[in-house]
């Protein structure tokens, strides 16, 4: 808390100062007095401090009056309070020149009657700067008691605001450092940035996590210090939150570990744990699998700060508010995300609002600005079937980057196919069809370094289109072209039987798979 101290003109108020005239600077009675002190030398340049009442007789300079020219130029500097002479001893008057200076700089003169002790004037004025500042730091220390004990009793976020709005007899706004707002007093009054306004910063461990904004710009010492200890309760609340949601934060990444790895709990289990946690079992839920570098997952990346904003924005889109959840496993992210509610017990419908669009297609457009980033989406699911959309996720993104390395987002639904061809491998030979169909392709691949058979692939996923493909793989129209009757040439593949197509898609795209494995 600054203490401000007491005017020059209060000052004046006082009956040892009753017969004191002011004969110059007038314009600033209004001045702080937080110091007094006598000047005993004519140089005084370097010891003045703000705030500060400079009382003489005159004696130093008694040859020189012009010096007090000087005296008051000091004073405005350094923005002091007021210079008290007692003329009549050793100066027969104060000069002109000196009185028009205190007035161009608004520097009261006080010319103080000569009766009067030094010590009586000083001791004076210090004890009511001290009382005044005593009065201060007492009603700071209850006013501080009284919020805190709102803190303490957990009389929430808008009853503080409210008493501190009381106090300070104005609206007030706690802004996050996202410019939302926080709390208002009176509740729910929007926070134009344009009106007239002071903020201070509101911190928690030691970073920026807000702003109080209070809606008028000058405040007496009293509302001075009622903002200052609302600037700190108000940071004991918002640590408090914060807390509180790390710990529940916590909790729900270690609930959602347990789904993930398929830990036997029962439905009832789950639906009560996750309703405790925010993670709502009478939603759909899906999974998503983000991978790509590891730096991007670190805590306040930006790409991981805009993530969770993102995540954020678009959940609040859904019917009701509902909590999604970003989970780091090593250097990947795990996404459980609500997709809407179930409108079925078995069947699992849409969300119902047509202006709510799906996960993949909201990450799609997001992973545009990003590169090296790939996801892979589960298939939607109750909240106890999210080890099995976990599973699918991440087979979405295995399968996916193998098909098509230029895509960046990749859903189960997409791949499911070839998950199954997967599985078929193992009891049926497909190695021998592979060998017979595009075994010459893969050979030329790996002799001469080419891309034939990711290119067959392409041509034949885009229904035999040379712009897709060549768009796909990055190259030109022609080099599709020239690359299709090389394939033509080396494997002998007759690609214009739709039958011999699909077959010989599938044999592509199976390779694909199996090439890195």
């Amino acid at each position: 808390m600054k203490f401000e101290g007491v005017t020059v003109k209060e000052l004046l108020r006082l009956p040892i100062l009753k017969d004191a005239k002011v004969i110059g600077g007038e314009q600033g009675l209004d001045r702080i007095v937080r110091f007094t002190d006598i000047m005993e030398v004519p140089d005084i340049k370097g010891w003045l401090r703000e705030g500060e009442l400079i009382l003489t007789t005159g004696y130093s300079i008694r040859h020189n009056p012009a010096l007090l020219e000087d005296v008051v130029e000091h004073l405005a500097q350094v923005n002091g309070a007021a210079l008290a002479i007692k003329p009549e001893r050793f100066l027969s008057k104060i000069p002109q020149e000196v009185i028009d200076k205190s007035n161009l700089y608004h520097i009261p003169i006080i010319q103080i009657p000569p009766g009067i002790p030094y010590i009586d004037i000083t001791y004076t004025i210090m004890e009511q700067i001290l009382d005044r500042q005593a009065a201060l730091l007492r009603r700071s220390e209850e006013i501080y008691k009284a919020l805190t004990n709102l803190v303490l009793s957990n009389s929430g976020i808008q009853v503080m605001a409210d008493n501190v709005a009381e106090l300070v007899q104005c609206p007030i706004w706690v802004i996050s450092s996202a410019g939302d707002v926080l709390v208002s007093s009176p509740a729910d009054i929007p926070y134009v940035s344009t009106i007239k306004t002071r903020h201070w910063e509101v911190t928690v461990d030691k970073q920026f996590v807000g702003k109080l904004i209070v809606g008028k710009e000058q405040l007496d010492e009293f509302e001075q210090v009622c903002i200052e200890q609302a600037r700190l309760v108000f940071s004991l609340e918002l640590m408090r939150r914060k807390i509180a949601f790390d710990t529940e934060v916590r909790l729900r990444g270690s609930f959602l570990e347990e789904l993930l790895l398929g830990l036997p709990l029962s439905r009832q289990e789950v639906e009560d744990k996750g309703s405790k946690l925010g993670l709502l079992p009478g939603w759909i839920w899906e999974v998503g699998m983000v991978e790509g570098d590891s730096s991007h997952f670190e805590e306040q990346s930006p790409f991981l700060s805009e993530l969770n904003a993102l995540i954020q924005r678009e959940s609040e889109h859904r019917r009701i508010r509902v909590r999604s959840h970003v989970l780091r496993q090593g250097d990947r992210l795990i996404l459980l995300l609500a997709t809407g509610p179930l409108t079925d017990p078995i069947k699992k419908g849409s969300v119902g609002r047509d202006d709510v669009k799906e996960w993949p297609h909201i990450l799609s457009s997001f992973l545009a600005g990003w590169s090296g980033i790939r996801v892979g989406f589960g298939s939607k699911c109750s909240l106890w079937e999210v080890h099995r959309s976990y599973i699918e996720a991440r087979k979405a993104i295995f399968i996916g980057t193998h098909l098509d390395r230029y895509k960046a987002v990749f859903t189960f639904n997409d791949v499911e196919m070839f998950q199954l061809l997967l599985d078929a491998s193992e009891q049926v030979p497909f190695d021998a069809l592979i060998e017979r169909k595009i075994g010459k392709l893969c050979l030329y691949d790996k002799q001469n370094g080419t891309d034939l058979v990711s290119t067959l692939y392409y041509y034949l996923a885009t229904g035999g289109s040379l712009m897709e493909t060549a768009n796909l793989l990055y190259v030109h129209r022609n080099s599709v072209k020239y690359r299709l009757d090389r394939i033509k040439e080396i494997s002998d593949a007759d690609l214009e039987n739709p039958l011999n197509r699909f077959v010989y898609y599938l044999c592509a795209a199976f390779y694909l798979l199996k090439k890195e494995d």
